[in-house]
């Protein structure tokens, strides 16, 4: 990596560095996660300021200190504010659950995710809230597939028995994948079809994963299930989201009362 480069990138994490300094960890599709300092970026006249803070996206201008091994942001041209974002708690929430994702647990594609990120983030700036809660949960079902934790909507994980036409399967929190009512209630005699962390998924739910694999993000945040069943199917992601990261998500216990 040269002394000084440039690269797009999007904002998803400040923190304070020392004074009058910032952290600044931002997603790039060249070099995924990257952690830098914007010097001076919290004092009253710094030029960093506010183009720095999460959810601005543009190209950044990188020096980096090889004795230090460090990356210093010299300058940023911010093209993205997403301003109809950060004007909707809903929908703030919404694309912080897609931040927290990426930040806790990142490490596939960089390019396929930044731009899976930037697409969301777009159509998200200027959708309505009922929209919002579909790209909310397009966005964690196509990361799901990004890091090859997605469960197939069409077969159970513990028998392998595919489902029926109509047949529903049942998401059970901490196991990979959805299952047969038969093997989502067998733990020891325990019937969990409906315990705590458990969830039942229609057929119209995984149909509706099912056929979003094949169209665009836009098109498949106009489509959605009815509503009990896409509901249902929210929260197994939300789950599921937890489940990738191996614990919980800040973002979706603090905003849970409304993603």
């Amino acid at each position: 990596m040269a002394r000084n480069f440039r690269t797009e990138g999007i904002v998803l994490k400040n923190n304070r560095f020392g004074e009058i300094h910032k952290g600044v960890i931002l997603l790039s599709p060249e070099h995924g996660l990257l952690s830098a300092v914007a010097y001076g970026a919290y004092s009253a006249k710094g030029k960093l300021r506010s183009i720095t803070n999460p959810l601005c996206a543009g190209t950044f201008f990188l020096y980096r200190d090889p004795v230090k091994d460090a990356i210093k942001i010299t300058d940023m041209d911010c093209r993205e504010f997403f301003e109809g974002i950060r004007a909707s708690i809903g929908k703030f929430f919404t694309a912080a659950v897609c931040r927290e994702m990426v930040l806790k647990t990142f490490g596939g594609d960089a390019e396929e995710t930044f731009s899976l990120l930037r697409g969301s983030l777009r159509l998200l700036d200027g959708c309505t809230e009922e929209t919002a809660a579909r790209l909310l949960a397009q966005f964690i079902w196509r990361y799901l597939e990004l890091a090859g934790a997605s469960p197939d909507t069409d077969a159970c994980s513990g028998c392998g028995r595919r489902r029926a036409e109509g047949e529903g399967l049942v998401y059970r929190r901490g196991a990979a994948g959805f299952f047969c009512p038969h093997c989502a209630g067998d733990s020891g005699g325990e019937d969990r079809t409906q315990g705590f962390g458990t969830v039942n998924l229609s057929a119209g739910a995984l149909g509706y994963l099912r056929y979003s694999r094949g169209v665009s993000l836009e098109k498949a945040a106009e489509a959605a299930p009815d509503a009990s069943s896409f509901a249902a199917l929210k929260k197994a992601l939300l789950f599921l989201a937890e489940d990738l990261a191996g614990g919980p998500l800040n973002s979706i216990r603090t905003g849970s009362e409304v993603l």
